[in-house]
């Protein structure tokens, strides 16, 4: 895994964060341990670690026993700073790289008085750096479940490796022009609408598992690494470039 665990209080300090943590960012154990999560956070993504640490009531069915624990699954991406020279760097955005976290936000039920309350007790989670794709198709090296597509920014297909037509069914040249919203599965319309805003926010995501369209009419099971490139120019972004992990 290309990443770390970490612990995180309800107020946002970290407990524990793993040492591979130097790995992904370039910052120790020792120095982060302690200290608020919020400091090592690009500034639009603190208010995201914060919902993260928040429990809301419709998150858990009424509990029954006092000291009773629960967890609550949590899912979200946040841009962490990066102080690796930029050859060991990876992907990185004006100094901060792009975490796919995925853990459980840890619930205790406990009687104050005889009244029952539900008790935050912190987030435990995995954080992994997103797979960045090589902008050259020629040097891409893709398993066979596996193909790789060029988007504009509103997701129109521009480019899509052969290997689709394998797997889909469709032709590149049939698709191309089209976007990718008109080939999911409706059911998964709005988790992807999701995952391109956070993609459009941050220039990297790892979506949910959705349903493509395939030319005789059924439905493949997919998982996307996008990445946003930038103009190496200008700075702007360009493209998006995906590699799609074909499940089933």
């Amino acid at each position: 895994l290309d990443g770390f665990i970490f612990i995180v209080s309800p107020e946002g300090k970290l407990l524990y964060i793993s040492e591979t943590a130097s790995v992904i960012l370039g910052l120790s154990q020792v120095e982060m341990t302690g200290n608020d999560l919020a400091e090592y956070l690009h500034p639009l993504d603190v208010e995201d670690m914060r919902q993260a640490l928040t429990l809301h009531p419709t998150e858990l069915p009424p509990p029954n026993d006092a000291g009773q624990e629960f967890t609550v699954r949590r899912r979200f991406f946040i841009r962490m700073r990066c102080v690796l020279a930029k050859r060991n760097a990876g992907l990185t955005t004006a100094g901060f790289k792009v975490l796919h976290c995925s853990g459980h936000l840890k619930v205790r039920l406990v009687y104050t008085d005889g009244f029952p309350h539900l008790q935050n007790m912190g987030l435990i989670a995995a954080a992994y750096a997103l797979p960045t794709p090589n902008t050259n198709t020629t040097e891409v090296r893709l398993s066979r479940d596996m193909f790789m597509f060029r988007a504009s920014l509103d997701l129109k297909l521009i480019f899509l490796e052969g290997r689709v037509a394998e797997l889909t069914g469709h032709q590149p040249q049939e698709i191309i022009e089209k976007t990718l919203y008109q080939l999911v599965h409706a059911a998964d319309a709005s988790e992807l609408r999701e995952c391109h805003e956070i993609l459009l926010n941050k220039s990297q995501v790892t979506t949910s598992y959705y349903r493509l369209l395939t030319k005789n009419g059924g439905w493949v099971w997919i998982q996307s690494y996008a990445t946003i490139v930038h103009n190496s120019r200008s700075s702007r972004p360009n493209c998006i470039v995906s590699l799609n992990y074909v499940l089933s």
